[in-house]
């Protein structure tokens, strides 16, 4: 039997939720500076990380699904020089 089973319950939740959100009052607090650029900074790099891991992400499906090789740049190897045995 889970917490909803019980009659009355999710009700009870309910209402100690809406009390517990009713009765704050003014945090009477602020955020300097300093920690708001902290919060930019980090936002900013979360933004750029994830547009450099879904372009990665992309680059590998579109290697799965065609046919070409992939070129040097994309792999990460070396371009091979032009009198080097094959």
């Amino acid at each position: 039997m889970g917490i909803a089973s019980k009659p009355g319950i999710l009700r009870h939740a309910a209402m100690a939720a809406a009390l517990a959100l009713g009765a704050v009052g003014p945090a009477q607090a602020y955020i300097d500076p300093g920690t708001g650029s902290m919060l930019l900074q980090m936002i900013g790099a979360g933004i750029a990380g994830a547009i450099f891991y879904f372009r990665e992400l992309r680059m590998k499906l579109i290697a799965m699904f065609t046919r070409r090789g992939a070129t040097a740049a994309e792999d990460g190897s070396d371009a091979p020089s032009g009198d080097a045995p094959r």
